[in-house]
């Protein structure tokens, strides 16, 4: 029966799975919880600006920031504008979760169902895979790996070639150059190398390559224009970015064991059998016919793979390289090369799978007897997923509520009943007049309608970067830390102070007071800047020539805000 099983069409367990993880979400409701570093306090709201202008030719999002570049937010995958076009914020990122959950499951199914002839195999991976932690705002940079990799073993063999085309472009419009593209050319140029080489067809993989290409110049014509003199219309405030450096060895290992920031792959458990599947592989070499010897040689050349990009990532963020990037200015200074970890979990997933294949395709043994060590390999991953997963985040959720998880749920992060009171108490046309925030994040009061003269961008002029600096000047000279996070980075142009640092998630529980701040309000005030909305009391409002207006709060909101009006 498990014979049978394996050769068997499972990918229907994804539906399953699909099913069983959004369940919540939908119980939940807006109740329910996502992380929210860099994709709830920022990307999501690129969406939300794209969507709002969309069509209209508009240059500069005059919400954010006393109006930023649209090449400061620029969305991750265009494709899904039309998601917040369409629909209300929620449900649109929902449905854009939902869109990156099936592509991970299915791609994974079929790309390791391609290359290890087994169903099992391929339904574990992808199990695993779709499960994982991933940031839905960076749409299929890290899910539609694997689904790209099985259009490319398609038009190399020269079937469904129409569906590896598809595949090709829904990559292209849901992924970003600079955080993937650029690395999925650059292996799939060597592959083309490769095929060149060993005189293989090349003509569909060149056609593919070309149109992922063409598409990611298309989407992304802002960024080679901002490279043209006199177009980009700003110095943008990347030029004063300081790469950090750290040890090569460290570095290098952290990344081989744990994988890299917003692409986990959750994989450190799996080290250890992939090692000893490999091994075993090399001692049976001789016995596996010619498939299997072919799928071994692959998962020892996928090993190595792994273990370079663990060690180009050792590399680039070593002293030698960070010094000399620092010494530059323009792209070699900001751009990020070492993200070609992003490819991390979809590669270790398809090692597993890959390595387990030819044992699995080769011993002898009862099916139930590998089926129980296959389970037995994987348990101990499954159950790490598990704890990480968005599925247990809001289960626990569910069952619990934030008091006891600690989850903040979208709901009470933006917050949206205190959004309307606060616009109620200033009583005027939002687009009148602007605000600033203390300890807490710009994002609520963006996603509301606020126009703000903070916010969290990659990209905006290094002269309104200067101009907020002064806003805080002293403030940031009593503590060097906090000022070095705003000098050498600065995407997060907040206000930063000395009382409470660079944290900017201050909510309502703990019950903030400031005491002696030492803002340039005159600065503050040359930004467009009426109102603050401070997370907590500022006692010596009155030096500052701010009058106090009211506390708000609701029940369910995450923040307590004092607002501030300024003289």
């Amino acid at each position: 029966m498990i014979g049978r099983l394996d050769g068997f069409p499972l990918w229907i367990v994804g539906i399953l799975l699909m099913a069983v993880n959004f369940l919540p979400c939908i119980i939940l409701g807006e109740g329910c919880v996502f992380p929210y570093h860099d994709q709830l306090d920022e990307t999501i709201l690129s969406y939300v600006f794209h969507a709002k202008y969309l069509g209209t030719g508009a240059e500069v999002f005059p919400e954010m920031m006393g109006g930023v570049n649209v090449s400061g937010m620029q969305p991750s995958a265009v494709l899904f504008i039309l998601l917040y076009r369409m629909f209300p914020v929620f449900w649109a990122f929902l449905i854009q979760y939902g869109i990156v959950f099936a592509v991970g499951f299915f791609g994974m199914y079929f790309c390791a169902k391609e290359i290890t002839g087994s169903s099992i195999l391929a339904c574990g991976a992808a199990g695993c895979f779709c499960l994982l932690p991933v940031l839905p705002v960076y749409g299929l940079s890290v899910m539609g790996v694997p689904l790209l990799l099985y259009a490319f073993l398609c038009l190399y063999q020269r079937k469904h070639v129409f569906l590896s085309f598809f595949s090709i472009l829904l990559f292209g419009l849901t992924t970003h150059l600079i955080l993937i593209g650029y690395v999925v050319l650059g292996f799939w140029a060597l592959a083309l190398i490769w095929m060149a080489v060993n005189r293989k067809p090349v003509k569909l993989p060149v056609t593919g390559f070309l149109v992922l290409l063409v598409t990611y110049l298309g989407v992304n014509y802002r960024l080679f224009l901002e490279r043209v003199p006199g177009q980009s219309g700003f110095v943008s405030h990347r030029e004063e970015q300081v790469n950090a450096a750290s040890p090569f060895w460290n570095t290098a290992w952290d990344m081989f064991r744990n994988g890299g920031e917003h692409a986990q792959s959750l994989h450190k458990y799996l080290l250890l059998p992939i090692l000893i599947m490999l091994v075993l592989g090399a001692v049976l070499y001789r016995r596996m016919e010619k498939p299997e010897k072919r799928r071994y040689l692959a998962a020892a050349a996928g090993m190595a793979v792994l273990v370079g990009i663990a060690l180009a990532y050792g590399v680039c963020k070593s002293s030698l390289v960070t010094d000399f990037r620092n010494g530059c200015s323009g792209v070699l200074r900001y751009f990020q090369i070492d993200r070609f970890y992003w490819v991390y979990p979809a590669c270790w997933y398809l090692e597993f799978a890959l390595s387990a294949a030819p044992l699995w395709n080769t011993l002898k043994t009862a099916a139930s007897l590998k089926l129980i060590v296959l389970a037995a390999i994987l348990f101990p991953t499954m159950w790490q997923i598990g704890a990480n997963s968005y599925l247990y985040r809001n289960v626990n959720q569910m069952n619990n509520g934030s008091a006891v998880t600690g989850f903040i749920s979208w709901e009470s992060l933006y917050a949206e009943d205190l959004m309307e009171d606060l616009e109620e108490a200033i009583g005027r046309e939002k687009s009148e007049y602007r605000i600033a925030h203390l300890g807490m994040s710009p994002a609520p009061a963006l996603l509301h309608g606020f126009y703000t003269v903070d916010g969290y961008s990659n990209n905006y002029s290094l002269e309104y970067k200067h101009r907020f600096r002064k806003v805080m000047e002293k403030e940031l000279e009593k503590v060097p830390e906090t000022a070095a996070y705003f000098d050498n980075w600065g995407s997060r142009c907040y206000l930063f102070n000395s009382e409470s640092g660079t944290a900017w998630m201050l909510g309502k529980d703990r019950h903030i007071v400031y005491r002696n701040l030492e803002f340039n309000m005159e600065a503050l005030k040359a930004l467009g800047c009426e109102y603050l909305f401070s997370c907590g009391e500022i006692l010596n409002g009155a030096e500052l020539n701010l009058e106090f207006v009211g506390y708000f709060e609701t029940e369910t909101s995450y923040w307590g805000v004092w607002l501030y009006k300024l003289l």
